[in-house]
C-alpha cells in the first residue's frame, strides 16, 4: 500500500502530470517494482508516454574496474545528445537513486575521480537545462541491499532493506492517510518561511556553530525557494522528495571563513565524515584534512570551488527526528543547513531567465558541471542575516526565529 503511495507523490506532487505529459523514469534494477508503480499512476494521471532508463551500479563498478586507461577521461558524446534530446522533446525527468559504495583502494578512487570528472563536464549541458526548469523534474531515493546494510549492518539483508523502506515511507509522508494533500499543507509552510527570508532581502547569511564561522553574501534580488518550484511555462513540480529546505543564491564572489561537515557526503563511492573547508574571497582555499577524492572534485572545473546555494533547514525537521544519518545527500541535506558547492539555480534570482549570462556572472550566480551538497548544520548552529544596520537572528541552535 505504502509504495503505490509513494508512486502517487511521485506523480501527483513531485512531476504533477498531467493529461498528455512525457515521462521518463531513470532507475536501477532494484528500484524495478517503484518504477512500475510510478508508470502506472502517471498513466492514470493522463501521461502519454512512460519512457524507462535502466542505470545498473554494478555495470558502472564493472566500468570503473575494467575500463581501459586510455577511456577513462573520455564520455560518448551520444549519451549526451540523448539526455538533452529528452529533455527539448518536453519528458518531465523522475530520478531514483540510492546512493553507492566502495572500497578505499587508491587505484579505484583515482579511477572512479576521472570517470565522474568527464561524465560531470561532458553533461553540464544537460545538468544546466534542467536546473533551468525547462521541464518538470524530480529526485527520490529508493532502498538497494548495499545501502540498507550500510545503515544497518547487524540486521539481516532483507529486515534492512525493510527498515530503511519505513524510514523513507516515513520522510516521505507515504504512510499518512491522504499523502498527497499531507504534502500540499507541508508545501504551505516551507512557502511562508521562505517569503518571510524574501521580505528581509538580506545582503549576507553569518552561519556560526561549534565548528563552523562562514559568511555568504547573497546576490541582489535574490529570490527564495521552499517546496514546489515553478517550470519556465508555469507549471509546478518538486524536484526533490522529500524536502524540508528553503534555499536561495549566494554571491559567489563573497563567502568568507570556515565551515566543518555535520553529515558524512560521498565522492567517487567514498565516504567522508571529517572535512573543514576554508574559504576566501567566494573560493575554497583549503580543505582539512587533505582528501585526495576531494581535491579531485573541486578540480573539475573553477565553479566546483565556489557555492551555487545556500539552504535552511530545522535541526528538529521530519528527517532530522529519525536521528539516522542516511549517507544520502536527498535526505541528510534535509536534516541540516548546507551549502552547495557548484552550479546554481537560476529561479534564485529575480527575472534570473531573462538575464544574460554576463549579467548572471556580474551578480554572482556561479556556473559548474557539478552540483554537491554539503551538510554543516547542526543543534549548536545560529545563523544571523545581515542587513545594512542591522543583524537578524534567524536560526537559533539550529531552529527557527522568524
Amino acid at each position: 500500500m505504502y509504495l503505490n503511495n509513494y508512486a502517487k507523490i511521485i506523480v501527483n506532487i513531485g512531476v504533477t502530470v498531467e493529461e498528455g505529459d512525457l515521462i521518463k523514469i531513470n532507475f536501477s534494477p532494484e528500484h524495478l517494482p517503484l518504477a512500475r508503480e510510478i508508470s502506472k499512476e502517471a498513466y492514470k494521471s493522463g501521461a502519454k508516454f512512460v519512457s524507462l532508463n535502466l542505470r545498473d551500479p554494478e555495470i558502472e563498478k564493472n566500468r570503473i574496474r575494467y575500463l581501459k586507461d586510455d577511456f577513462l577521461e573520455e564520455f560518448p558524446k551520444t549519451e549526451v545528445e540523448n539526455e538533452l534530446n529528452y529533455a527539448k522533446s518536453g519528458y518531465s525527468m523522475i530520478t531514483i537513486i540510492a546512493p553507492t559504495f566502495s572500497d578505499k583502494d587508491s587505484d579505484w578512487v583515482e579511477r572512479s575521480s576521472k570517470i565522474n570528472k568527464a561524465k560531470s563536464i561532458a553533461m553540464s549541458p544537460c545538468r544546466t537545462y534542467g536546473m533551468e526548469n525547462h521541464n518538470k523534474w524530480v529526485v527520490v531515493n529508493a532502498p538497494t541491499m548495499e545501502w540498507a546494510m550500510q545503515l544497518f549492518p547487524d540486521h539481516p539483508e532483507n529486515d534492512a532493506v525493510e527498515l530503511l523502506w519505513k524510514y523513507i515511507f516515513e520522510a516521505t509522508k507515504s504512510n499518512e492517510p491522504n499523502p498527497v494533500s499531507a504534502w500540499k499543507q507541508h508545501d504551505l509552510v516551507l512557502k511562508s518561511i521562505a517569503e518571510k527570508l524574501n521580505n528581509y532581502q538580506f545582503s549576507a547569511l553569518r552561519y556560526v556553530s561549534e565548528k563552523t564561522d562562514l559568511t555568504v553574501s547573497l546576490v541582489k534580488n535574490h529570490v527564495w525557494l521552499g517546496g514546489s518550484e515553478i517550470t519556465k511555462d508555469g507549471k509546478e513540480f518538486m524536484s526533490n522528495i522529500p524536502v524540508e529546505e528553503v534555499w536561495t543564491m549566494p554571491n559567489k564572489h563573497h563567502v568568507n571563513g570556515y565551515a566543518s561537515i555535520t553529515k558524512p557526503i560521498i565522492l567517487a563511492g567514498q565516504t567522508i565524515k571529517d572535512l573543514k573547508l576554508f574559504f576566501e574571497n567566494g573560493k575554497i582555499t583549503r580543505v582539512e584534512p587533505n582528501h585526495q577524492v576531494v581535491i579531485d572534485f573541486l578540480l573539475t572545473d573553477d565553479g566546483a570551488r565556489a557555492i551555487g546555494e545556500v539552504a535552511l533547514v530545522s535541526a528538529s525537521s521530519s528527517i532530522a527526528k529519525t536521528g539516522i544519518t542516511f549517507k544520502s545527500a536527498l535526505f541528510d541535506e534535509n536534516a541540516a543547513c548546507h551549502i552547495a558547492l557548484g552550479q546554481a539555480y537560476i529561479d534564485n534570482i529575480m527575472d534570473g531567465f531573462s538575464k544574460t549570462e554576463d549579467e548572471l556572472n556580474e551578480l554572482g550566480m556561479n556556473r559548474s558541471a557539478v552540483h554537491e551538497d554539503i551538510m554543516i548544520g547542526d543543534s549548536s548552529m545560529n545563523v544571523y542575516g545581515l542587513l545594512e544596520q542591522e543583524e537578524i537572528l534567524v536560526m537559533e541552535n539550529g531552529e527557527w526565529k522568524i
